[in-house]
């Protein structure tokens, strides 16, 4: 904070025992400054009132960032903080603000560094501070150090944590653990502690920074991702804004990159995590198999009843400091829900679940990022990623040719940098014999390809509703723009049932195009029904054009 030069301090008299004595006014209220040992003046409220503040943030202009990132997130978790940086505004009165802070907050927060044990001002606060409670019975003292510096004097015999070199979940977490003990004046845990392991030196092997947590389980890393910056912002914001656990669940069509996206965020944010799990949910019979390793992983012996297992995971999770679950690829929101633990965490454990999906309907279980394909400058990148040397029209008219779908991407790529092709000979072929040239080339981060990537929605949907099918298949022979509804609805003559009875009713028909929609196949814009240039070959692929009756 701000110090006042010592030519400028104001002071102010007072009259005690009958004699007046010259007062210093600080950022910690009155000073005595007759020569004798220094004294405070109001350290209590004078009115015996409750306090105003939960908190009084003391720290020095270094460390400013470091005290509204503490203040933001007090205040997110309801409690009451005043903050020189913000509350302090043109107008108000700088020395009375800080002697409100010290004698009308219930506990002051010393923000240790440096910069602050040198500062005069910040001395005078936390010693104001230890002078209201002197014994710590109260706890009005709390002190955390943001870089590695000494605790001298009293400041020694305060317990307090540290908040520097580890990651935001886990200092995020410090720092509530420290706030939820201080105000309950111990450090019970919520649950029963797991029994003790076999004594040994070293319970609990160190993990090296940057290292992967030990109980670790994703795929490899896309050595060739680039780009989704905001996507990767994103997440991390709505992840770790939950207070307890907290879902999210990433929608998109087959190919736009879902499962490249968490893969990326797993492997940025593994130092965040003791535990990262992914879980291939696109089976859900599958799940039990996955979970019962999970459960192994955890020292649990997995019991042969599903939902036993699951309860014992869940109630395992509870004590692990930070952990990530990916259920990559899930179909409904039904099969995932009894998977995924509920339970109010113990305050600092955060709990984050990552869902990857093509379906609707998860905004059940939490927030929902939409997941479209790429810009036409993340699209260069991303092919350049494979082919550094591939100019830029090229790069641009083959990302057109493709509708800028990250799969599409990846596998022309693939397919040029293994057959040495041109890429301008690689583009003729893919406007002249597109079918043959989805098949072509293998992405390195999965099996299928273009020509394959939806057979198994198709399926599902053929199953379900026919009449969606066969609305699909006619969007495949129009122009890759918005298809107005009417087109059907005003002709239903001319269509084939059961997609001829779907049009006469007009809730039949909705929900016709919410099974397309609900798929990832199609976007429903203001102006009609719009497929990926890519759904349509793929649809036109499984089925041709008929020649025209003579």
């Amino acid at each position: 904070m701000p110090r006042i030069p010592r030519s400028r301090q104001p002071t102010r008299w007072r009259t005690r025992n009958g004699r007046a004595d010259r007062m210093a006014v600080s950022p910690v209220g009155l000073i005595a400054a007759d020569g004798g040992s220094e004294s405070l003046v109001g350290v209590t409220s004078e009115d015996g009132s409750s306090a105003e503040w939960d908190f009084f943030v003391s720290y020095t202009q270094a460390d400013r960032a470091w005290a509204e990132w503490i203040a933001w997130e007090l205040e997110e978790d309801g409690h009451r903080v005043l903050v020189q940086a913000w509350d302090f505004v043109p107008g108000s009165n700088w020395m009375q603000g800080m002697q409100g802070g010290l004698t009308r907050a219930e506990r002051t927060i010393a923000v240790l560094s440096n910069a602050y044990l040198a500062s005069v001002y910040g001395g005078l606060e936390w010693q104001a501070a230890i002078a209201a409670d002197p014994s710590g019975t109260e706890r009005k003292l709390l002190t955390v150090r943001v870089e590695d510096c000494d605790r001298p004097g009293l400041l020694g015999l305060v317990v307090g944590i540290d908040l520097f070199d580890i990651a935001e979940a886990k200092t995020k977490a410090r720092l509530r653990q420290m706030v939820t003990r201080a105000a309950a004046g111990r450090a019970k845990p919520s649950q029963r502690p797991p029994f003790p392991p076999a004594s040994r030196a070293m319970p609990q092997q160190a993990r090296f920074p940057g290292a992967l947590p030990e109980q670790w389980n994703v795929p490899a890393r896309n050595p060739h991702f680039t780009g989704r910056e905001p996507a990767l912002n994103s997440l991390a914001a709505g992840l770790t804004a939950g207070r307890t656990v907290t879902v999210t669940a990433v929608r998109g069509m087959g190919g736009v990159g879902k499962t490249q996206l968490a893969n990326e965020y797993a492997h940025r944010h593994a130092t965040d995590y003791d535990l990262v799990w992914w879980i291939a949910a696109e089976q859900p019979t599958l799940i039990p198999d996955q979970f019962t390793a999970l459960a192994t992983q955890l020292g649990l012996d997995p019991p042969p009843d599903t939902d036993a297992l699951r309860a014992e995971v869940h109630q395992a999770l509870r004590r692990v400091p930070g952990w990530l679950l990916i259920f990559d690829n899930a179909d409904a929101v039904d099969d995932l829900r009894p998977w995924l633990p509920n339970a109010p965490l113990p305050p600092g454990i955060p709990g984050h679940i990552l869902i990857t999906t093509r379906r609707a309907g998860f905004t059940a279980l939490g927030q929902v990022h939409d997941l479209d394909v790429v810009d036409h400058v993340e699209a260069v990148q991303l092919m350049r990623a494979r082919l550094p040397h591939l100019d830029t029209a090229s790069a641009t008219s083959i990302a057109d040719e493709l509708g800028r779908l990250p799969l599409a991407l990846e596998q022309a790529a693939a397919y040029i940098d293994q057959s040495a092709m041109p890429a301008h000979d690689y583009l003729t072929l893919l406007k002249t014999r597109a079918q043959q040239m989805y098949g072509r080339g293998r992405p390195a981060s999965r099996d299928d390809t273009l020509a394959t990537l939806w057979d198994l929605s198709f399926d599902r949907i053929a199953a379900t509703n026919p009449a969606a099918l066969q609305l699909l298949a006619l969007c495949a022979y129009l122009a890759p723009v918005p298809i107005p509804l009417d087109l059907f609805t005003n002709h239903p003559d001319l269509l084939p049932d059961p997609l001829q009875t779907a049009t006469t009713d007009p809730l039949a028909f909705n929900d016709t195009l919410a099974t397309i929609v609900d798929h990832s196949l199609a976007k429903r814009t203001p102006n009609g029904l719009q497929l990926h240039r890519l759904v349509q070959g793929a649809l036109r692929h499984r089925f041709p054009a008929q020649p025209a009756t003579p």
